[in-house]
């Protein structure tokens, strides 16, 4: 007998009161089925809650469930798609997946942003984040108001000005824990005047607190030092690590409050730092606006400043960390976002434009329009100013968009926009926010050079050419720029490539700020370019170095060859200068096809198609009239047959008329009095441009396919090549590969030129290569023109340098001998610099076909000459011998000296060979 199903109950609960036994009110019934449709709906409800998620989010998601063990979410776009096409070929895929920098970790950002989204979305009230906001706005003001006697304090403990502790007269003891580098003292006693600072005497103790009124625990100054100096040198060491290192050096358990007691203590003396560099400047007069940017660089020569600028995705910043410090950061380095923000209407994204209705639209192509997510009225990108795409900026959207499409609402910044000079000293940067390379960046950074450096500046971008015309088009920048063409007067030999170096140091900082604030952000990007501002006038010297070598080898290796060819083909280097002007004028030709070009290949077309019409009506009247009605079987096979033929009869004849009337059409456009004919010589000139063009669109298709589809494409490339007048070359897969610029295809690719482009010199191979060797013959003498320039202006700087530190430390003397010490202290660190620069200077002036001069310049403003006029005594013959520094103090830097005779040897060894 089979069992009957029983029904689960949940028992009644008693409670035990004072006055008895309660029982609560009987919950209901549950059965299986209840509790099954109870499930179900949660699961549908979890459904709709993973609906509202990016893709990218449910990808991650469906990618957790799976790796526990359970099945994936059904009726939700997993963010994946199989990179086969039906043919079982491989295919490039483009999927909703973030775009990836080359610092990384955007999968775990994702995945932070959806244990997030799901933390907010339950029911339970968050944590107020209002009361930590108000503990460390509090801490900041604490810190901001003792700040000017931490600084003095610590320049008096750095120089050796703080009294000794059985000098202090009246004062009181007070208990802290001491961490220094690789000991720690838990119970140290600390003496502090009456109404002194807790700080102040830690300061004197070598120990900062990390707290501003009654600290606990404090950390030497030494281990501050020694963290800001591997943080400049490593910038991904972060915090965490080092506070971890130094409980294994103390044997103590690590925990999160020790990392937050370390940031706050670094955050401060960061601040001490910035505030002693503050007084230097002043003392040395280096504190007018944009003193760094202006003092950087710049020649008698047109361009006066030779500049690069670009964007990097690498430092982003999550958009909910550290909303509750409210600190702000105030760098040299960073454009304000207010200021950035003025450009954001002066392009607007261009809209796509409507698709061909055609069934074989090439996918290369469709990759190419602008890119559909951004809303018409958005702001445009770098390029969204010119009135006609070229194909670069389709190439540079269709890979520098991406990172747009796919920008995650968890990143509030999105990347960093940076300008550098030719030495790779960085000159502005500005945040990219929640976007990609919008226009406003460079627009703000232009701004900044014209408002700064005015309009006697070269500044090199990927996307110069279109960024040119929006540059141009600007209200607020003006038409103050002009084309930048590939071989231009001045630039010598310079890529203007840098921003890629920059970047990679970069993008080192990257993974500790990805969840910092916006102050440690700013903080920590500032410190890493203060470092790598520093290395790069290290090594100033040897770029100069190295360059003027270069320019040399170019003129001797290439001078035989280009003179070769001038008196092989009688011609002088305003022939060679004319090719370069003819290939302007042939691309600046490309820009558009002319309009009676298209007409004629139109009308010829409609001719070819009106005869094909026409055939075919007739074949079609032929079939109609000449069958049979006995070949039907039964009359409804006859209806049927003698139906379709006349819809084939009507369907030609319709086409026909079409194709009459296109023809009559066109003529009446192109102003035709007598039809043309394949006889004529006019039908057959366009017939063979219009091969031409299938032919030149053939290669155009093979320069945007990958893979296996070259092959097809030279395969159609090819058999249009033979039909060419004259015969087009051939090509083979291993021409392809073996090609290394892409102007090597360029040149062949467009159609609506007169003329045969490949008879031309200039596209001559050889010509060509012998052509560019020319060029970087004339850069390299413009290089050293520029570099007999700058070699005598940082002689000029060094010097100047010096009669500014020696005055500065002569009046600061009396009035505050501490901060003339630590005048004396950064001078002897730029004297050792100084010191590798005069003896680069002096073996540039020893290389065979040196044409320049380092002798001392007077400078343009009268301060500054007056300056080296007040102390021309000291600074006249300082060539960078020991005894020029016996005035500052100190030691006279022997270590140095014999580091720099052996990097003089080496260099000696160089020029030798």
């Amino acid at each position: 007998m089979a069992k009957s199903k029983r029904r689960r109950n949940i028992k009644t609960n008693l409670i035990y009161t004072p006055t008895g036994t309660t029982t609560l009110p009987r919950p209901v019934s549950k059965s299986r089925s209840a509790m099954g449709k109870e499930r179900s709906i949660m699961l549908e409800s979890r459904r709709e809650y993973l609906r509202t998620l990016p893709a990218a989010t449910r990808a991650v998601a469906n990618m957790l469930v799976v790796e526990h063990g359970a099945a994936p979410d059904e009726g939700i776009a997993p963010g994946y798609t199989a990179p086969w096409d039906d043919d079982m070929e491989w295919e490039d895929t483009q999927d909703d997946m973030p775009d990836i920098s080359h610092e990384g970790s955007e999968y775990q950002d994702m995945y932070e942003h959806m244990l997030d989204l799901r933390r907010t979305s339950k029911r339970y009230s968050r944590i107020d984040v209002r009361t930590r906001r108000d503990r460390l706005r509090a801490l900041q003001h604490n810190w901001d108001e003792q700040m000017p006697h931490l600084v003095n304090a610590y320049l008096q403990w750095k120089h050796g000005h703080t009294l000794p502790p059985d000098g202090l007269g009246e004062h009181t003891i007070f208990h802290i824990t001491a961490i220094y580098s690789h000991r720690r003292d838990d119970k140290l006693s600390v003496p502090q005047l009456p109404n002194e600072l807790a700080n102040v005497a830690l300061i004197r103790q070598g120990l900062l607190g990390c707290s501003p009124v009654v600290p606990s625990v404090a950390l030497s100054l030494d281990t501050l030092e020694l963290y800001h100096r591997l943080r400049r040198r490593h910038a991904q060491l972060s915090i965490q690590p080092m506070v971890r290192a130094l409980c294994d050096l103390h044997d103590v358990t690590y925990s999160s409050v020790l990392r937050e007691q370390f940031s706050i203590a670094f955050d401060v003396y960061l601040a001490i730092l910035r505030r002693v560099k503050t007084a230097v400047d002043e003392a040395l007069g280096h504190d007018s606006p944009e003193w760094r940017a202006k003092n950087a660089c710049e020649v008698e020569l047109h361009p006066a400043r030779l500049l690069a600028m670009d964007g990097n995705n690498s430092a982003k910043r999550i958009a909910k960390a550290g909303t509750e410090d409210e600190r702000t950061f105030k760098s040299d380095y960073f454009l304000s976002r207010d200021h950035v923000d003025q450009f954001k209407d002066e392009v607007k994204h261009r809209s796509s434009p409507p698709k061909p209705m055609v069934e074989d639209v090439d996918e290369d192509e469709e990759e190419d329009q602008d890119a559909p997510w951004l809303s018409e009225d958005g702001p445009g990108d770098a390029s969204d100013g010119q009135a006609r795409p070229t194909p670069c900026t389709q190439r540079w959207k269709a890979s520098a968009a991406e990172h747009e499409k796919r920008a995650l609402d968890v990143y509030e910044t999105t990347g960093i926009f940076v300008c550098a000079c030719r030495h790779g000293l960085i000159q502005k940067a500005c945040e990219m926010i929640r976007s990609g390379e919008l226009a406003k960046y460079p627009l703000a950074i232009v701004d900044w050079i014209l408002d700064v450096h005015h309009d006697q500046c070269g500044c090199g971008y990927d996307i110069g050419c279109a960024f040119n015309e929006t540059a141009n088009n600007s209200a607020k920048v003006g038409p103050k720029l002009y084309n930048h063409p590939l071989y231009i007067l001045g630039y010598g030999i310079e890529d203007l490539e840098g921003m890629e170096r920059v970047f990679s140091s970069s993008n080192t900082v990257a993974r500790c700020i990805r969840y910092a604030s916006l102050f440690h952000y700013l903080q920590f990007l500032d410190l890493h370019f203060s470092q790598w501002d520093e290395d790069r006038y290290s090594e100033l010297s040897r770029f100069l170095y190295n360059n003027y070598r270069q320019c040399l080898t170019i003129i001797k290796n290439y001078s035989v060859e280009v003179a070769h060819l001038k008196s092989t083909l009688g011609i002088d280097d305003s022939t060679i200068e004319s090719w370069l002007q003819d290939e302007r004028d042939f691309l600046k030709n490309l820009k558009d096809e002319p309009e009676d070009r298209v007409l004629e290949c139109a009308y010829v077309q409609a001719l070819i198609d009106r005869e094909r019409a026409e055939q075919k009506l007739g074949t079609a009247r032929d079939a109609f009239v000449s069958t049979s009605a006995g070949r039907a079987v039964d009359t409804q096979q006859d209806i049927r047959m003698t139906r379709r033929l006349e819809r084939a009869r009507r369907a030609a004849q319709e086409a026909a008329y079409a194709a009459i009337e296109a023809v009559n059409d066109l003529e009446a456009k192109l102003d035709i009095e007598h039809r043309w004919s394949p006889h004529d010589a006019k039908y057959q000139d366009i017939l063979q441009f219009m091969r031409n063009r299938d032919f030149h669109r053939a290669l155009e298709k093979a320069l945007k396919a990958r893979g296996k589809a070259i092959r097809s494409a030279l395969s159609k490339y090819n058999s249009l090549a033979v039909q060419m007048q004259p015969p087009a070359p051939t090509l083979d897969w291993k021409d392809v590969v073996n090609y290394t610029f892409i102007s090597e295809f360029d040149l062949l690719r467009h159609s609506h030129t007169s003329g045969n482009v490949t008879q031309r010199p200039w596209t001559v191979p050889y010509n060509r290569e012998v052509a560019a060797k020319y060029w970087k013959i004339r850069g390299a003498y413009d290089e050293i023109t520029r570099l007999n320039v700058e070699i005598p202006r940082l002689h000029t700087h060094i010097v100047l340098q010096r009669a500014a530190f020696k005055s500065a430390i002569q009046q600061t003397l009396e009035t505050d001998p501490v901060l003339a010490a630590e005048l004396r202290v950064r001078y002897r660190k730029y004297s050792r610099i100084n010191f590798v620069h005069l003896r680069r200077i002096q073996a540039i002036a020893r290389l065979p076909g040196f044409s320049g001069s380092w002798t001392v310049g007077t400078p343009a403003d009268p301060r500054l000459a007056e300056l080296i006029k007040t102390y021309r005594d000291d600074v006249a013959e300082c060539t960078g011998t020991p005894e020029c520094d016996d005035d500052v103090g100190e030691d006279d830097g022997s270590d140095d000296e014999a580091m720099v005779k052996l990097t003089e040897l080496l260099e000696d060894f160089a020029v030798a060979g």
